[in-house]
């Protein structure tokens, strides 16, 4: 076990993100909140309602200790990373007359982690936030690039810039076990992440693939927080394409999850967004097949498995397209043109159904 209480500066977008995790983490909870605001008044604890018991006593006897006036808004089980439980949330900050000066305190996986991104950015212009995020895919995807909203039933339409100033990863309240699917999932956006950033960054990751599927904790932390700053970085370029570069593998892994609903698990769904995307890549003579297996060798390393399901391969390439058309009046898929360059590739018709076709046939259940 680490005892070590690792801190890191990420760069967002606008400003930079305190990231703290380790065990107790949450222990600092009061000294941070207090000097978020100056003066304590009012904190808003924002959780879900079947969240656990000791996690939300925890934050709120740190809140009040510090002088804070606790009040609760429970989100509901299900799907909350929406615009409408955004505007319930803006109403509760409103009926309890909270102010740009007072705290939002939110714990919660990465969809609660992002709604309420988006909720503490927009009030009174931005009022301050502490994010604890309760696996480590939250920190990765619910504070550093949070994820869009939904809205009237279409996926991921409104863009959230990260606003927490303060995040606490505190392992006592669970770290993962190695091989647990948080784990794995965490691990493949990792290399999602070195894969759209640089070969040093990918080198990195692969010099440490064995202890990270050991479950080593002083190289996971360490890790993580690097993957946090890379993100970071990335998501704050000036330029538009290499923003959009830490989607990659996310398209396909949003398609496969409408055709084969939770048959696949989404550290696989991502892993296998990957894996498709490069092969495309490969197919379009922008990526070599070297770098192709390399980043194959890495996710194996890592313990990401494949996908074993039935799927038409019709319907994938459907998904794969309203995907695409959901956003956008282009269909551009982002492919490796090599490791640490993602790039968007218009890709025919044809070779994409041509490598639905191939993908469902390799990864189809055994008779």
């Amino acid at each position: 076990m680490s005892d070590t209480l690792k801190r890191q500066w990420v760069p967002v977008a606008g400003g930079s993100c305190d990231v703290r995790l380790g065990y107790g983490a949450l222990d600092q909870a009061s000294t941070i909140a207090r000097d978020s605001v100056g003066r304590p008044r009012k904190a808003m604890v924002v959780a879900l309602s079947s969240s656990s018991e000791d996690v939300r006593e925890l934050v709120r006897r740190q809140l009040v200790h510090t002088g804070f006036e606790v009040c609760w808004h429970l989100l509901p089980n299900g799907s909350v990373c929406n615009m409408e439980q955004a505007m319930l949330l803006f109403e509760d900050l409103a009926q309890e007359q909270m102010t740009g000066e007072d705290l939002c305190c939110a714990a919660g996986d990465s969809d609660v982690l992002s709604m309420v991104t988006y909720v503490c950015g927009s009030w009174c212009g931005g009022m301050p936030y502490v994010a604890v995020p309760t696996d480590e895919v939250a920190l990765l995807e619910g504070v550093i690039t949070p994820r869009a909203l939904d809205v009237a039933g279409r996926r991921y339409m409104v863009s959230v810039q990260p606003s927490a100033q303060h995040a606490l990863l505190d392992l006592e309240l669970g770290m993962a076990e190695a091989g647990s699917e948080e784990s794995l999932h965490a691990n493949a956006l990792m290399t999602s992440t070195a894969m759209a950033s640089s070969e040093r960054i990918f080198s990195d990751l692969w010099d440490h693939a064995d202890e990270l599927a050991r479950g080593d904790e002083e190289v996971r932390l360490t890790q993580l927080l690097a993957t946090a700053k890379q993100r970071g970085l990335t998501a704050s370029s000036t330029a538009a394409a290499i923003r959009m570069s830490l989607d990659y593998g996310q398209s396909f892994c949003h398609a496969l999850a409408r055709v084969a609903k939770d048959d696949v698990a989404p550290s696989v769904r991502l892993a296998e967004g990957m894996r498709f995307c490069a092969r495309i890549a490969v197919a379009l003579d922008k990526l070599s097949i070297d770098d192709m297996l390399a980043q194959d060798e890495l996710l194996q390393a890592l313990g990401v498995g494949s996908a074993v399901c039935d799927v038409d391969a019709q319907e994938l390439a459907d998904a794969l397209l309203q995907e695409h058309y959901s956003h956008t009046n282009r269909f551009m898929l982002l492919v490796p043109f090599g490791i640490g360059r993602v790039r968007l590739a218009t890709v025919p018709k044809e070779l994409l159904m041509e490598h639905a076709q191939a993908w469902c046939s390799v990864h189809r259940k055994s008779e």
